[in-house]
């Protein structure tokens, strides 16, 4: 186990684990320990009159991240004191459950969005606490609260709100005449760029695992596939479609490198980051890595490519949840209340070049970011976000794409036929 306290922040490579929010949010596991000893103030996830938080800590890049939010929540309410400890994400989802019920719980637990209604029984609800405190879920991307609910109620109040977004690489697309995309280029133009950039044993596009690349696709769209009640249609004609057309990029267009069985974690990140593909699709959390191995005059970004040119936002992130266990759970609210102010996030967006969850910080960010560009994309997705409500059983979701998607891609069976196939291990 990791514990750490106030490492100054500092704007260093995104972390990788941040991936697994939906591309490998089947592998995701639990919280290992991560509120290893007893509580001395004898209450339930605090130490005396500080918070503990459980959460991943894969490396430094995650250290400098939470000791960025957590400085700027003490910073902006100097009553509230917080630590935080926890494993890799790799561990942290899979003793999630077990740790929440534990009686050395942490008060507070970041889950990404998708994650939290597998956990939900461990969990209170926020609406009350929220009224107490003056917070009103409004001052956050709607998108965000909504996929960190479940049945109406909100569990977790988010602090990122990072859309979907392709990454290509400035060069590849110099050397092959192709521009830069304009904010309304659409399926036809990205195939396009994908073609000409597709040569010399580069591919024009890395394809990304799982189930989160294809919803992309359809909530640039304006299309859904989950009812209200979180109930994933998988005979959704437009999933179907959105899906074949993902998987004709390698099969008939030849403009992406087929998904394999055993094709790595991330296959899209590896393609791109070694210069193997033009562009990527993935969360905008990657931006900062992307940057460190390719330069940041190399990576452009561009929104999500839709039939008409007006593409809608998928919204991922990450959120602060309050357990059951807690013993002062006011403590821990306030704890939240003040990471997520408005001060805090801009700190934060300042610091890290985070995207924050409020759209009254996001001017920090843009400013921080440096490039017109990116922040220009950002606020076309993030004004016109989609709200895909999560469905249920999301992880074992993106396990099931992930195992049989390959079938697709090798002719084996059609999307329609792999997304049968998923259906049926859900209702297992």
């Amino acid at each position: 186990m990791q514990s750490h306290r106030s490492i100054r922040p500092t704007r260093s490579a995104a972390r990788r684990g941040g991936a697994a929010l939906v591309a490998a949010g089947a592998a995701a596991a639990l919280l290992a320990g991560c509120s290893a000893g007893s509580s001395g103030s004898g209450v339930s996830g605090m130490d005396g009159t500080t918070v503990k938080m459980g959460t991943w800590i894969g490396g430094q890049s995650d250290q400098d991240q939470w000791s960025a939010y957590v400085d700027a929540g003490e910073a902006a309410d100097p009553s509230v004191s917080v630590t935080f400890s926890g494993p890799p994400i790799g561990d942290f989802y899979t003793k999630l459950p077990t740790v929440i019920r534990g009686r050395d719980a942490p008060c507070i637990v970041t889950l990404q969005n998708g994650q939290v209604d597998p956990y939900v029984a461990g969990l209170e609800p926020l609406a009350d606490l929220a009224e107490a405190a003056g917070v009103d879920f409004d001052d956050y991307n709607s998108a965000m609260i909504q996929q960190l609910s479940v049945d109406g109620e909100v569990y977790a109040i988010p602090y990122d709100a990072a859309p979907q977004v392709v990454y290509y690489n400035k060069e590849l697309f110099a050397a092959a005449g192709v521009p830069d995309p304009a904010l309304d280029w659409t399926s036809d133009d990205f195939l396009a760029a994908a073609k000409a950039t597709t040569k010399d044993g580069v591919w024009g596009f890395a394809l990304g695992q799982g189930i989160t690349p294809v919803t992309s696709l359809m909530s640039a769209n304006g299309e859904n596939y989950v009812s209200d009640d979180s109930v994933a249609d998988l005979e959704n004609a437009d999933l179907v479609k959105r899906f074949q057309w993902y998987v004709d990029l390698a099969a008939e267009q030849g403009v992406a490198k087929p998904l394999e069985a055993s094709g790595g974690s991330f296959p899209d990140i590896d393609a791109f980051s070694t210069g193997q593909a033009a562009m990527s699709m993935n969360g905008l959390w990657d931006l900062p890595h992307e940057q460190e191995v390719l330069g940041e005059d190399v990576v452009g970004v561009a929104t999500v490519p839709s039939d008409d040119g007006n593409s809608r936002g998928y919204v991922g992130g990450t959120g602060f949840a309050i357990t059951k266990t807690c013993g002062d759970k006011a403590a821990a609210f306030s704890a939240i209340k003040a990471i997520t102010s408005a001060e805090a996030m801009q700190s934060v967006a300042t610091s890290r070049a985070t995207v924050v969850a409020r759209p009254d910080s996001l001017d920090a960010w843009a400013e921080a970011i440096g490039s017109e560009q990116t922040a220009a994309v950002v606020k076309q997705l993030l004004d016109n976000s989609f709200a895909t409500p999560t469905p249920a059983k999301l992880s074992q979701l993106n396990t099931l794409m992930t195992q049989y998607e390959s079938d697709a891609f090798s002719g084996k069976a059609s999307a329609q036929e792999v997304l049968q196939q998923v259906a049926s291990g859900l209702s297992q």
